[in-house]
């Protein structure tokens, strides 16, 4: 189907493509220029192989991973930030069948997540009192929001509806390893204890500790 092929994630790279050819016209400084133009020119060296595939062939997780380059995340999945400026930070995420991402929140940090290869990812959330909020799915016509907190904000985690999802996630933050922390299991006892009836997904994002 056409959402793991190859046409679909070269048109979505394309306006990455051009957000890092506009940066780098921006006339930023030297060290974070030539930064952005290796990103650039790995992502468009990927998209060219991508090229070269037959338009029905369906695309697999291992080779977006290999193609992108992407390392393993400490919340699960893989990814690799692409684009870093004073303003935001830009990531690929990508979560496999079977992979989950573990609740996180971060700290004074605006996440956006638009799906760009594959099929949808479901994030669920819970409140920072420990309450059960909402389940939303990044899909083609729909991103999804975490909205920046003064502190740390929202519980969220994800896992693929289909074979994969690969997003990108915008952080206005920027993103900081800092700002960023995985729920205890202090925490995971304390959603379970408030939110009885969502047992099953709060178990199943649980990081390896919980």
């Amino acid at each position: 189907t056409r959402m793991y092929s190859p046409e679909r994630l070269i048109e979505n790279l394309s306006v990455y493509i051009e957000e890092l050819n506009d940066l780098v016209a921006a006339g930023t400084a030297a060290a974070e220029k030539n930064r952005l133009l290796i990103e650039k020119s790995n992502i468009e060296a990927y998209a060219g192989k991508l090229e070269t595939l037959p338009a029905h062939q369906r695309l697999t997780a291992k080779h977006i991973e290999q193609g992108l380059a992407l390392e393993p995340h400490p919340e699960g999945g893989f990814y690799r930030e692409f684009i870093r400026t004073g303003a935001s930070t830009v990531i690929f995420y990508l979560l496999p069948e079977q992979a989950i991402s573990s609740w996180h929140s971060l700290q004074d940090t605006k996440e956006r997540f638009k799906l760009i290869s594959g099929d949808a990812l479901c994030i669920p959330k819970i409140d920072g009192g420990g309450f059960w909020q909402s389940e939303e799915n990044v899909t083609y016509e729909n991103d999804v929001v975490i909205e920046k907190n003064d502190g740390f904000g929202d519980w969220f985690g994800a896992y693929p509806a289909g074979e994969y999802g690969l997003v990108t996630c915008e952080c206005k933050g920027p993103f900081e390893f800092a700002k960023f922390k995985i729920a205890g299991p202090e925490e995971l006892a304390a959603f379970r204890g408030k939110n009885p009836g969502h047992r099953q997904t709060i178990d199943r994002l649980a990081p390896k500790n919980g």
